[in-house]
């Protein structure tokens, strides 16, 4: 009867512990609330889209229509606001938010590429957690614009997740008003809801031009057990199998060593 080393059956039990799991989420805007509580959304630039389809289909084959009623978030022109968004599933990369003035219903992905206010990595290793960086609010006010979180997974080939809310400028001392109607939807639009201010500084980079992902590297035996995507399952079996091959000739040598003695 083949009896199987204990190598490796933990290889075996690391592959499986280690593959890759089917998610239901990965980031979603909370704080302005999204245009939809699709949390999986791998078609830019918002998640779901307005029109015949996406922007681009090749991003996402199963990507839905936005709703025809979404909220309307209210900011003050140059004021700190905190924008928060859950990450479910953990992974190398980096989170953005831009902020566009144009309306949801017909943003593009360059739109919102010309107007990134914030771009760190991603830090967090609490599958769930709910992150907070404090922005700045762009000084000219807008009836109509668009705020964009997107979540950068490195090592996928399709790295990208989105979610956007739909956001309306006024000026300092102005006064709160309806939620701007979307195009998405006849009589859509949705209730004006202010985001909660934050104290102390700006966690904002300079408004600007996105810049370039940093290149994501990795080694054979690298892989985080916060990330879920294929690599780690392929990475863990990469290291028991180099551990096996060298064990292996170990054992080979010294029995030859002990047979011709």
């Amino acid at each position: 009867m083949l009896r199987a080393s204990p190598l490796v059956a933990l290889a075996l039990a690391l592959t499986v512990l280690g593959a890759p799991r089917v998610a239901s989420a990965h980031s979603l805007l909370v704080n302005p609330p999204p245009l939809t509580s699709d949390d999986n959304a791998k078609s830019g630039p918002c998640g779901c889209y307005f029109g015949a389809g996406p922007q681009d289909p090749a991003d996402d084959a199963t990507a839905s229509a936005c709703p025809a009623a979404y909220p309307t978030t209210e900011l003050v022109a140059g004021s700190l606001v905190q924008i928060t968004w859950k990450e479910t599933v953990n992974h190398d990369g980096m989170f953005r938010l831009a902020i566009a003035p144009t309306p949801v219903d017909s943003v593009i992905k360059a739109d919102l590429d010309a107007h990134v206010v914030y771009e760190k990595a991603d830090t967090n290793t609490v599958a769930g957690n709910t992150i907070t960086a404090t922005i700045t609010v762009p000084d000219q006010p807008c009836a109509s614009c668009t705020l964009q979180l997107r979540q950068l997974m490195t090592g996928s080939a399709k790295p990208y997740y989105w979610s956007c809310a739909a956001i309306k400028i006024v000026a300092a001392g102005g006064t709160s008003g309806a939620g701007g109607a979307g195009a998405g939807g006849a009589g859509g639009g949705g209730s004006s809801t202010a985001a909660a201010a934050s104290a102390g500084g700006s966690d904002s980079t300079a408004a600007g031009p996105a810049a370039a992902p940093i290149p994501f590297k990795t080694g054979a035996c690298s892989a985080s057990p916060f990330d879920r995507d294929a690599r780690s399952g392929a990475g863990i079996l990469a290291c028991a199998l180099v551990i096996l091959g060298v064990r292996t000739r170990r054992r080979e040598t010294r029995r030859a060593a002990a047979s011709g003695r």
